[in-house]
């Protein structure tokens, strides 16, 4: 269940596996939903949970103010308020330990994946593997953003730190007056996500997988803790076991699963936009770290993205969102980019309070989870691709899933 990157990443490892595989969707095509869009980098060197000490007091200042990166509106539905009290019960300096544990062991493990499945089948996705920059506007962000990164340099990640000329050597077209400098990650990369997992869909079919797309699921069919088929709109499908790799899930389909799925909805905004000067454009993907935005290189075009907004299940958006990310990268990569011409999207990223996914399997015996890869699903997917597999075929996964397991 699912076709973006956690369903389609999944359906190649069970097909290479020899098990005879079946994907539905929703949607009329792959990764058209949480995948399609997305910011484009890979960052294992940025695992950092969202639940932290710090994130109450940004919590109350969403609050108060709505024009920061972070929004918050706040919804009658009482599963927004019982997520957000699971979220802040995470935002201990303890509990942030074991998420970033978790989190860091999975984004290494899956960027292994990833590397393995490029090198078997030689998929094409605007790659880039030269690394990432993470920019500071100010000396004093700078220097914070570079302690908040000594524990994954204790982990073993290249991090450099650069001043604002040493961005420039790397970044010709950078506007460096508007900068102190960055932090850059080598081992991290980019790609476009949704052609990467189009195009391993395609392998997949060559390996026998069938795309049920178009194909909304209404219900799941389970006798006591077995499941026996996914009831959808064009009939039901049959199968000896079943992924649920959904993004963010209805409501009154997660109630089927009688299994606790903590998986809510956070809306981000994506731009992609025609490069109007390609001289000075970025080489390597990066984040503003001081504006919150990101941005990723594209062939001839750019993908900027920002924003985490609580606004429930809405997916509506208005130029008015994209306003601060353009002004963002304008400042510093003037007259790159031509704005009139973007292609706008906002995103439901399927969050848990502690940003991490979750797998195994609940109630229903064979039936597993590969779910709520939130921010970070394009640094997950291949590394939770090959657990969900490797669960489904009766192996012990290859890393620990401590922190990771569905609660029953």
């Amino acid at each position: 269940m699912g076709a973006g990157l956690a369903g389609v990443t999944t359906a190649w490892q069970l097909a290479r596996d020899g098990h005879e595989v079946a994907v539905i969707d929703r949607e009329p095509q792959v990764a058209a939903a949480a995948s399609f869009a997305n910011g484009g980098i890979i960052a294992p060197s940025r695992a950092f949970p969202w639940p932290g000490p710090q994130m109450r007091a940004t919590v109350f200042k969403a609050l108060l103010r709505n024009d920061q990166a972070i929004r918050l509106r706040l919804q009658l539905d009482p599963e927004f308020w019982l997520w957000g009290l699971k979220f802040l019960a995470c935002c201990t300096a303890r509990r942030y330990a074991a998420i970033l544990d978790a989190k860091v062991r999975l984004v290494r493990y899956s960027q292994q994946r990833l590397a393995a499945i490029v090198a078997e089948t030689g998929i094409e996705y605007r790659r880039l593997a030269n690394g990432v920059l993470y920019l500071y506007r100010s000396a004093e962000a700078l220097e914070r953003g570079w302690q908040r990164a000594a524990p994954m340099r204790a982990l073993g990640f290249a991090i450099e730190r650069l001043d604002a000329a040493g961005v420039a050597a790397i970044e010709p077209g950078v506007r460096r007056e508007a900068l102190a400098g960055a932090l850059y990650a080598p081992g991290d990369e980019a790609g476009d996500s949704a052609l990467f997992c189009r195009e391993l869909a395609q392998r997949c079919e060559r390996l026998g997988v069938r795309f049920y797309l178009n194909c909304e699921i209404l219900a799941l069919d389970a006798i006591d803790v077995t499941m026996k088929a996914v009831v959808t709109r064009h009939g039901r499908v049959l199968g000896d076991a079943f992924v649920c790799a959904l993004g963010v899930i209805a409501p009154r389909l997660r109630e089927q699963f009688r299994t606790s799925l903590p998986v809510y909805p956070v809306k981000g905004y994506s731009a992609t936009v025609a490069l109007a000067g390609d001289a000075a454009a970025p080489r390597h993907a990066g984040m503003d770290e001081s504006k919150l935005i990101a941005y990723c290189p594209l062939g001839d075009r750019i993908r900027i993205t920002g924003g985490a907004e609580f606004a429930g299940y809405a997916k509506t958006h208005a130029p008015r969102d994209f306003e601060r990310l353009y002004r963002a990268f304008d400042e510093l990569y003037p007259g790159v980019a031509d704005f009139k011409a973007a292609r706008t999207w906002a995103c439901q990223r399927p969050m848990t309070p502690e940003s991490t996914p979750r797998f195994g399997s609940g109630l229903h015996a064979n039936l597993w989870y590969n779910i709520g890869h939130g921010h970070m699903g394009w640094a997950m997917a291949a590394g939770a691709a090959r657990i969900t597999a490797d669960l489904v075929s009766g192996r012990a996964p290859e890393i620990s899933l401590d922190g990771l397991h569905v609660r029953r």
